[in-house]
């Protein structure tokens, strides 16, 4: 089945007055067409916390900080420093350095910091 184009996936979200159990069916649709952030507002709606965990989950595997904590922000979470410092380390064994940097960031790992600034002025050369 045809996942909805842009215009039709913002109506079913905004307009439509669906109810949960579709929008979470919707949800479903997209997580398995690998469209996380799709899937990720829809259950984000209905705060559908067994979708936003699949989602943290996929996020923390992916060293994907902004879905992370967008989904850790629907589920009313606050990560931790550690939660921070793991993914950090998953974002930068998949050279994911941008979102390295963010997660070390907000988990104050200056040590980290130190390396993937150094890391990032060697690819500048």
């Amino acid at each position: 089945m045809k996942l909805p184009d842009y215009k039709e996936k913002q109506r079913i979200l905004y307009v439509a007055k669906k109810p949960a159990k579709d929008l979470i069916a919707q949800g479903d649709r997209y997580l398995a067409a690998n469209r996380v952030s799709d899937a990720l507002e829809f259950y984000q709606k209905v705060q559908h916390a067994p979708g936003l965990e699949k989602i943290k989950s996929i996020a923390q595997g992916e060293g994907d900080v902004m879905t992370y904590q967008q989904a850790m922000k629907s589920l009313n979470r606050e990560p931790s420093q550690g939660d921070w410092n793991d993914i950090g380390k998953t974002a930068l064994d998949k050279k994911k350095y941008n979102f390295a940097l963010a997660a070390f960031e907000k988990s104050a790992n200056t040590a980290m910091l130190d390396q993937i600034n150094e890391i990032l002025k060697s690819r500048d050369v």
